[in-house]
């Protein structure tokens, strides 16, 4: 019997051009979770004024109520002026997708609420301070990250959602391994970035 791990993709050119990504590989329940709450990349995308698309990678953190939550300076960037003209956004979240076999992703497609509530930027900011500052331990860097973050300019951006779609594409070249993987770019890039 092969291992899980040999299996060998299989790439249909028609079944890949006819895909329905929202109802014909859609990611596990278990591992849409995972990948939702724990994962790092996020791209937003929202329209400017002249009606051009902008993408923008984000920092993003789930608040008790489930929903995506970011954080953005709202007097020197566009962002937040275009979401309250126009609060249509969109949010992927994905692993690094190294291994086109292994690569999930998640699309969310729905209103943006921009929000100055400070109880609520400052529980977003220090659960941001928690998610992509690890590295900071003593309370003193903790706290000079935080205050970095949650300045007078800032707003939270909310993201209550439309639609979500989900797609594993190791389903879609049948060669499905159970779980979801972070880190396969750095490994990749490990021989370069060593001294």
């Amino acid at each position: 019997m092969k291992h899980q791990d040999d299996k060998k993709p299989r790439f249909d050119p028609i079944k890949l051009e006819t895909v329905q990504i929202a109802t014909d590989y859609p990611m596990e329940a278990e591992e849409f979770e995972v990948l939702y709450v724990n994962n790092c990349y996020c791209e937003m995308a929202h329209n400017n004024k002249n009606g051009y698309p902008i993408v923008t990678p984000m920092f993003y953190v789930i608040m008790d109520d489930g929903l995506v939550y970011m954080s953005s300076v709202q007097k020197y960037r566009k962002k937040v002026y275009d979401l309250e003209t126009n609060p249509k956004i969109s949010v992927t979240i994905h692993n690094d997708g190294a291994r086109a076999n292994k690569q999930k992703a998640i699309l969310i497609m729905g209103t943006a609420e921009v929000s100055r509530d400070q109880d609520l930027m400052q529980d977003v900011h220090w659960k941001i301070i928690d998610k992509y500052h690890q590295e900071l331990k003593d309370d003193e860097s903790r706290q000079a990250a935080f205050n970095a973050i949650h300045t007078p300019n800032r707003v939270v951006i909310r993201v209550v959602p439309d639609k979500v779609m989900s797609w594993d594409f190791g389903k879609m070249v049948n060669s499905y391994q159970k779980g979801v993987w972070f880190n396969e770019s750095y490994q990749m890039i490990k021989q370069f970035t060593e001294n």
